[in-house]
């Protein structure tokens, strides 16, 4: 609760996230005096809320989560309060930069607290910022009235979390305040998904400029060379300045972790933007969406996947002729018209360049800027000079060895550095000549690099290499549990592997994220195996992963957000994880399948699960799921018949071992969708009395009470479908799940209204809504602004009839919905009597985007026609 004596906001809020960037390395420096600042902080951020009318939904810690009913109050309130945090005296060692993240949106209060989709949304946002900025998106902009009080500079598109659309994102500062800033950390929707590097590109400005201008329509180019000699680092300043040239954008397909060549089209896909289509092939999508585009496609890390990449490129080339490819990979493709551009080192210095000449050697400049970030007091001069040229020659110009060479210079000097890799590599020489020597010499480096680690930090790289697609702190906390290591050391091992160049911070994430260029990620593969681990880690981080995104959850925003972040670790853990822990691997496997069921992706969806269920044979319970999940998939396309051998094949099995209580009637509810698709509603009637006979989970019976419902209601035993789909309500909400028990009530509602219960409908619909504000639903608001008409109608309200209704087909209209057929037909027999009692001219004032009705006084009006029943509104 908040300290003043403010009133939580309702309708249209402002949410605003604040936290202290870099907080937990802050704590670890001050200790003790870490109480001391953060009281501070908090006593400052406080009192400034409390002075904007802001309500404090919470306090955690160093973040704060503040509500404001108008914009223009939170603006003000942010930018105060960084003004404040700059001017406050704080210790000469402290710098406290705190960012904040601005969001407005629809939102009701719950129990002092808030359960919206704008608050997850506002988080994204914070998470994106920097310390000392405020990061506010454009329903803030136009909401808040600050005329020009501040200075409001666009920062571009960018593309966040539980976002449908990329979105405008601006910085919000006081005149003469605002500086310049890092990237955002979020991926830029503006002409190119390619996130800047945080160093300098050294060396590769001829390359990069030759490259960009051969990258032309039809056109594919690609970019070889070993690992370590700076292919990706190319491609993305490549992609990055043509960018502005091409009107459809520059986008980035990093293949590292895609395993398998059949999902190279999904990567394609979400990489591009394609729309994905029920029922089809996901390839068909992206080549029909890039058919009539001017854009650049990226193909980075592209060796493992030759064949495929190859089909790729010459599918684009004759059903996107605008289209053109870059590739950087070990191998060409050997494909026609190929453009094949082999990169070479950087130029070193010769034995006999004088002290000009060796400091200006492209790979003498990239060690001076790297080493000088591991040791700010680094400069090369006549003393040091010829040790950098011998190491940088002694590391054949490879850009990769060159930055871990200079990243040592945090704990050894330079000599030591020269003597360490010359005693190294002479250990470590591969004894097969047939391995190219650049390739040895960064294989020679990372063993030397990774020896002079200490143990912790050995088993901490290691475990990480498990991961494709990038890892956060509680990510790596199991990863590192097989190697006994303590949930509080794992930041810090991570945060050192970071120092040492071997592990990147991604700043493209919308939390703090960490991954591991491919050459390393290989390398620490080869010492999981090695050293035996790859199963025990790979175990432990699916466990984790299983019990944050289980198929047993259910599959709304959150969770569909945080898989789509882990899907490709997750198709990877299935490979690693043991043969005798095969069910752990089929539950991977059946989330992977219900997120392509929940994003509609059917096609892919069949295809990925049918290549688990052959790879997965083991029989146990969770295949029986596995089994139903992918029947389920099929009838999503009407391939009836296929579903029906899969759950005939998941029957027998399930008469051997049963199924897992977390899906207890997968059968059923398959079997059930059968026999609805063949339209035998009887049939499906039956399944659902049947399976509720016998003893199952609130999850299972909720399944089944819907089958009831539904297909009793399309049966028209309306009273048999009211009863079960309330004791389907009933279950949801023991359940908790949010996410269908907005669609429950608004079935609810619709079943009361056919069987004439105006009461119990208004109920149900009042519930619909007051979880649409929840979740930020806008099209739930609209059908209950739209109900409500209909039951102000009903009593001859005819002016608020009209207005509601004008204002819930205003917000249909903004969401691309419209009303059903028989639905357009109810409302337009309301509407016409409603012209009949008030007259065409009140009407037309009334009617379509009144302007004297905003939505917090449509939502106030909506809810005093609900009550007028007597009942109670709340969920």
């Amino acid at each position: 609760m908040s300290a003043a004596k403010v009133e939580a906001p309702s309708g249209t809020v402002t949410f605003v996230f604040t936290d202290i960037e870099g907080s937990t390395r802050l704590f670890h420096r001050l200790g003790d005096r870490y109480v001391e600042v953060l009281d501070r902080h908090n006593e400052l951020l406080r009192a400034i809320w409390t002075s904007y009318n802001g309500y404090e939904v919470s306090n955690e810690g160093d973040a704060f989560v503040v509500a404001f009913g108008s914009a223009s109050d939170a603006v003000r309130a942010c930018v105060a309060a960084q003004t404040q945090l700059i001017s406050e005296p704080w210790p000469e060692d402290v710098t406290v930069a705190v960012r904040i993240g601005v969001h407005t949106g629809l939102a009701s209060p719950h129990r002092d607290d808030y359960v919206a989709l704008a608050v997850h949304q506002a988080s994204r946002v914070v998470a994106a910022a920097h310390g000392g900025l405020v990061l506010a998106t454009q329903d803030t902009v136009d909401a808040a009235d600050t005329g020009d009080e501040f200075d409001v500079e666009l920062l571009g598109s960018y593309r966040l979390r539980d976002f449908d659309e990329p979105l405008q994102l601006y910085q919000i500062s006081a005149p003469g305040q605002r500086g310049a800033m890092p990237a955002l950390r979020a991926v830029p929707a503006d002409g190119h998904n390619i996130v800047r590097p945080p160093t300098a590109t050294i060396g590769r400005d001829e390359v990069i400029a030759e490259i960009a201008d051969r990258v032309d329509p039809g056109r594919s180019i690609t970019l070889t060379g070993p690992g370590g000699i700076g292919k990706s680092r190319i491609i993305g300043e490549v992609g990055i300045r043509i960018a502005p040239a091409w009107p459809d954008g520059v986008w980035l397909v990093d293949l590292a972790g895609v395993g398998e060549p059949e999902l190279l089209g999904q990567a394609v896909g979400a990489a591009v933007g394609a729309p994905a289509s029920p029922g089809r092939e996901r390839w068909d999508d992206v080549l029909e969406y890039l058919a009539d585009h001017e854009a650049v496609v990226i193909l980075d890390n592209a060796e493992h996947l030759l064949e495929a990449c190859r089909q790729l490129v010459l599918s684009l080339s004759t059903a996107c002729p605008q289209v053109a490819v870059l590739i950087g990979s070990r191998l060409p493709l050997h494909v026609g018209g190929e453009v094949h551009w082999p990169i070479d080192p950087l130029d070193l210095p010769g034995t006999t360049d004088d002290g000009d000449a060796v400091v200006q050697a492209a790979s003498v400049r990239l060690f001076a800027d790297r080493a000088a970030a591991a040791r700010p007091d680094f400069t090369i001069d006549g003393r040091n000079r010829a040790v950098v040229a011998n190491i940088c020659r002694h590391l054949d110009g490879l850009p990769l060895s060159i930055e871990l060479a200079a990243a040592r210079l945090a704990i050894q000097s330079l000599t030591e550095i020269q003597e360490g890799i010359s005693e190294r590599f002479q250990l470590l020489r591969s004894p097969d000549r047939h391995v190219p020597e650049r390739h040895r010499s960064v294989e020679e480096l990372l063993a030397w690099s990774y020896r002079s680690l200490s143990d912790a930090e050995q088993a901490a790289f290691r475990a990480v290499s498990v991961f494709s697609s990038g890892f956060s702190i509680s990510t790596a906390v199991p990863a590192l549990s097989s190697a006994r290591i303590e949930p509080n050391d794992v930041a810090m091992l991570v945060w050192s592997l970071v120092d040492r160049s071997l592990v990147v911070a991604d700043l493209s994430a919308n939390e703090t994220r960490y991954r591991l260029l491919e050459t390393m990620r290989s390398y620490g593969r080869g010492l999981l195996d090695e050293h035996g681990e790859m199963g025990a880690v790979a175990n432990a981080v699916g466990r984790a992963m299983m019990n944050q995104i289980g198929p047993w959850f259910v599959a709304d925003r959150r969770w569909m957000g945080v898989v789509a972040v882990e899907l490709d670790n997750l198709r990877t853990l299935i490979g690693h994880i043991p043969t005798a822990d095969q069910e752990l691997a089929q539950q991977i496997a059946c989330t992977i399948g219900r997120y392509h069921d929940a994003s509609q992706t059917f096609r892919d969806g069949i295809e990925e699960l049918s290549r688990h269920v052959d790879l997965l044979p083991a029989a146990t319970p969770t295949r029986v799921a596995l089994l139903t999940d992918l029947a389920y998939l099929h009838l999503r396309t009407g391939d009836v018949d296929q579903a029906r051998l899969l759950v005939d094949t998941a029957a027998d099995l399930l008469d051997e071992l049963g199924v897992p209580e977390w899906d207890d009637v997968a059968v059923d509810r398959t079997r059930g969708e059968l026999a609805r698709r063949s339209g035998d509603f009887p049939g499906a009637v039956k399944i659902a009395r049947e399976a509720l006979e016998r003893p199952l989970t609130d999850r299972g019976r909720s399944r089944m009470f819907n089958l009831l419902g539904t297909s009793s209601a399309a049966l028209g035993d309306m009273e048999t479908a009211y009863e079960a789909l309330n004791d389907e309500l009933v279950l949801d909400k023991v359940v908790g799940y949010h996410g269908t028990i907005a669609a429950a009530q608004g079935n609810l509602a619709e079943v009361a209204m056919r069987l004439g219960d105006i009461e119990a409908a208004a109920l149900h619909q009042a519930a619909c809504l007051e979880l649409g504000l929840a979740q930020g639903s806008t099209a739930m608001v609209a059908f209950s602004l739209i109900v409500a008409a209909r039951i102000a109608g009903g009593r001859q309200d005819w002016a608020t009839a009209t207005r509601l209704h004008a204002k819930g087909e205003e917000l249909l209209e903004e969401t691309g919905l419209a009303l059903y057929d028989d639905d357009r037909d109810r409302s337009d027999e309301l509407l016409a009597e409603a012209r009949e009692a008030l007259g065409n001219e009140t009407f037309a004032s009334l009617t379509y985007r009144d302007p004297q009705l905003d939505l917090p006084e449509a939502l106030v009006m909506a809810k005093a026609v609900f009550s007028a029943t007597g009942l109670e509104t709340t969920v």
